[in-house]
């Protein structure tokens, strides 16, 4: 009764963790694409939106998300919900995995492991598909393990399923299955691989898994040729990155109990004496080549995107696209504790490991900002920024909004409309309580001097004077390079004023500027003297 009672906790404290202050944050840029695809007319305006629009997901976990968000009032939770569910969903198949591996007792400290972990937290609480992605991922982790195991069709059909639905939901989980591959290849010799028709049933389940992709081929095809959008982080990744999923403090506290546990209980006599039947009652993993399976779950994603942002350029190195590297350690841990000294001390490792971690990282963030995460990026600033509109002190005739998803060569979109929707989508968020004035997109840099940038902000300097007043959206940044460019072009006629300002905690900022004129100025000293 006792693996059934911790599951329950364990599940219960995951869930908890997930949807606490689901809507402690505001929505942060990529949220805003999900809310813009989700709140399509129909299921396939949404397949349709999401083939037209520059980013590399396919549709499902947006049909998934449309449905669901149907069922709540308009709001970050309505939006989020699909993804802590799928994150409790993703614990549970992770202790499933962890049972069939090594035992339920690995599975159950993988499980709390996974519970606590605030980079798990955020993925939960995040519009995107990433924690329905580790869920799948996971999935089909279980149904290969069972099928290598039975050879049934059943656990077959179940591995193509949930391999076809994790590439129907992310392109870029596909090392899973170069894990897999690999992972087989190793174990092909073991008693259980069953000699050439399993491999054989193997090559047909894959062929399974690539028709169900067919679909798809447009996208994958824009994919190919618009790579470099891709490519947007721009720090390279070092050496010491390759551990980004393992805590270093709270592992090397684990580690520094355990041995002073084990050198203690060698040392002292006493001691010794009492616990040398339990000093050599150590179980070896039930599965030595799980250890295999999670070490090529772990280091093969991570070392593909670091080779190939080395070697091809192409830097894919950002914890988003990782994160199917995230969960082999809450596994590898407790298997390895458990089996390399006795379990006592390997629970004891663990106890303070899971302590430590709790201590320094969701604990702190709890201290400082009342979330168990570090939270979305940005926080809060596009919900506040967002929320000012509605003043009439920031209501003008023109609006001025720098998209963060417009490439800085890119500024002719007004003639397709699903892309100025995408490009303009956190204006068509809940934030915005009543439709504002027309708005101008503006590009990610105002400093790019080149002529497609030279005419577009001739057009916009002609447009402004004409109307004398207009609100900007922007970054800090943005604004540093925006004004000076004002200022070079209304002089001597007259100079634009900031009237009105806000800035958020992030690094949005909304102001009202108005323009002054020598007689503009003159009216106004009239005026006061009046």
């Amino acid at each position: 009764m006792r693996t059934p009672i911790l599951l329950f906790l364990a599940l219960a404290l995951t869930a908890f963790l997930r949807f606490y202050r689901l809507d402690g944050y505001g929505l942060w840029s990529d949220e805003f694409v999900t809310l813009a695809i989700v709140s399509s007319e129909s299921f396939r305006e949404v397949i349709r939106t999401c083939f037209a629009i520059p980013q590399p997901i396919p549709p499902l976990y947006f049909l998934l998300n449309k449905w669901v968000y149907g069922f709540f009032p308009p709001g970050e939770i309505a939006l989020r919900v699909l993804s802590a569910a799928a994150s409790v969903l993703a614990g549970y198949l992770l202790f499933v995995v962890g049972r069939l591996l090594f035992s339920a007792e690995v599975g159950l400290w993988g499980l709390f492991l996974y519970a606590v972990n605030s980079t798990q937290i955020v993925y939960a609480q995040n519009a995107r598909p990433y924690a329905l992605a580790l869920a799948l991922s996971t999935a089909s982790t279980g149904c290969l393990l069972k099928w290598r195991c039975r050879h049934s069709r059943a656990w077959a059909l179940g591995y193509v399923a949930a391999s076809a639905l994790l590439l129907h939901t992310h392109y870029l989980f596909f090392p899973m299955l170069m894990a897999h591959w690999l992972y087989l290849a190793v174990d092909a010799g073991s008693p259980s691989a069953g000699g050439a028709k399993p491999w054989r049933l193997w090559l047909k389940l894959h062929a399974g898994i690539a028709v169900s992709l067919l679909p798809l081929c447009p996208q994958l095809w824009q994919i190919v040729h618009a790579r470099h959008s891709l490519n947007w982080e721009r720090k390279y990744p070092a050496a010491k990155d390759l551990l980004a999923f393992l805590e270093l403090r709270p592992l090397l506290a684990g580690l520094a109990v355990g041995l002073l546990l084990y050198v203690g209980c060698r040392t002292i006599p006493a001691v010794s004496r009492r616990w040398s039947s339990r000093l050599t009652a150590s179980d070896p993993p039930r599965n030595r080549k799980g250890l295999l399976l999670l070490g090529l779950w772990y280091f093969l994603p991570l070392s593909l995107f670091f080779g190939l942002a080395y070697g091809n350029g192409l830097n894919l190195f950002v914890e988003r696209y990782m994160i199917l590297a995230s969960l082999p350690p809450f596994l590898a841990l407790p298997a390895l504790a458990l089996a390399a000294c006795p379990k006592w001390i390997g629970r004891s490792a663990l106890v303070v490991y899971l302590s430590v971690y709790v201590w320094i990282v969701p604990a702190t963030y709890f201290r400082q900002k009342g979330q168990l995460s570090q939270g979305v990026p940005g926080g809060n600033e596009w919900r506040e920024t967002l929320s000012q509109l509605a003043f009439p002190k920031f209501q003008s005739s023109v609006f001025l909004f720098q998209s963060p998803f417009i490439e800085s060569n890119r500024l002719d979109f007004s003639g397709d409309s699903q892309l100025l929707r995408y490009l303009s989508a956190p204006l068509q968020s809940f934030y915005v309580k009543k439709p504002g004035a027309p708005f101008v997109l503006l590009p990610v840099h105002w400093w790019i001097e080149s002529e497609p940038h030279w005419n577009f902000k001739s057009r916009l300097r002609v447009s402004l004077l004409s109307q004398r007043d207009f609100t900007l959206l922007a970054t800090q940044e943005f604004f540093d390079y925006f004004e000076p460019w004002l200022k070079s072009q209304s002089r001597p006629c007259g100079e634009w004023r900031v009237v009105e300002s806000f800035r958020s905690s992030g690094a949005l900022r909304l102001k009202r500027l108005a323009w002054f004129s020598p007689s503009t100025r003159l009216s106004v000293r009239d005026a006061n003297a009046t």
